[in-house]
């Protein structure tokens, strides 16, 4: 009886030793001076089969604290590749997905974008992205925490782009939600890991021309973790907010050809004028 007592704590141990790691997501956007631009969106996920040797846990990168090894492949039917087969098969339309990628040995990295001709067409395409959650809807958010993009100035154009962590959310949820009841196989980890715990945004920019607003992750030292200290912080603001300027130049033309025409139509009735 000893014996056996002894092998379900050892396995019980074992299992605790082992963790998966949520996907870490990255939301990266460019806007250009007529409010066109490119929004990516990187999914990066460590896989276990990449790798000879345990993956420690980001929490505890020293490994002395017992957080155990990161498992992440287990837990998706038929492996992580399947992730990049549900969002192409998942993705509206107007979004690319690219091709997998692997980093730094043993990061499998997958990438969506969309393009956006204007921030109109920016907008019908972010609340496509929000409306394909099962869960909520654009009409659930208030205005100040929907994007918004204001336009000032005249040789000088400034473009003010807000939006908030809670709509960026939003608009990623169809494809948490899809992988995690379509694909996800919970029966390893029942009762411990949930929809919450399978992905976060971990890293978020927007940039307008030289000028970005970024949060990135890293791993604080300090910040208390239950009862070791030390772990990973991601993206903690509530909203976002970056200002960028540009030289009008089309503004800057209109001037010149307005003046050309002034210039070319004075010499004319200043001639006729003579005669």
């Amino acid at each position: 009886m000893k014996k056996l007592f002894a092998l379900i704590v050892l396995l019980a141990f074992a299992f605790v030793l082992n963790a998966c790691w949520p996907g870490e997501i990255t939301v990266n956007t460019t806007f250009n001076a007529d409010g066109s631009g490119t929004r990516y969106i990187i999914l990066d996920v460590m896989d276990d089969t990449l790798s000879d040797t345990a993956i420690t846990n980001p929490d505890d990168p020293a490994g002395t604290e017992g957080k155990g090894a990161v498992l992440n492949d287990k837990h998706i039917t038929g492996g992580l590749l399947e992730i990049q087969e549900w969002l192409e098969e998942n993705a509206p339309d107007f979004i690319t997905v690219h091709e997998p990628k692997i980093e730094n040995t043993y990061h499998r990295i997958f990438t969506m974008s969309f393009d956006f001709d204007d921030f109109d067409d920016f907008l019908d395409k972010y609340e496509q992205l929000v409306n394909l959650s099962p869960n909520m809807s654009w009409d659930d958010f208030d205005a100040d925490e929907l994007p918004t993009l204001e336009s000032t100035g005249g040789f000088t154009k400034t473009l003010t782009f807000k939006e908030s962590k809670a709509i960026v959310d939003a608009s990623l949820d169809w494809a948490i939600d899809g992988i995690f009841n379509s694909i996800y196989d919970e029966a390893d980890l029942a009762g411990y890991v949930t929809k919450a715990d399978i992905s976060v945004l971990a890293n978020y920019s927007v940039t307008i021309n030289e000028d970005k607003v970024e949060e990135l992750r890293h791993y604080d030292a300090a910040a208390p973790d239950g009862d070791f200290t030390g772990k990973v912080i991601f993206v903690e603001g509530e909203s976002f907010e970056v200002t960028g300027s540009f030289f009008n130049t089309t503004l800057l033309i209109i001037v010149i050809l307005g003046v050309a025409v002034v210039g070319v139509g004075g010499f004319f009735l200043f001639t006729k004028l003579k005669k």
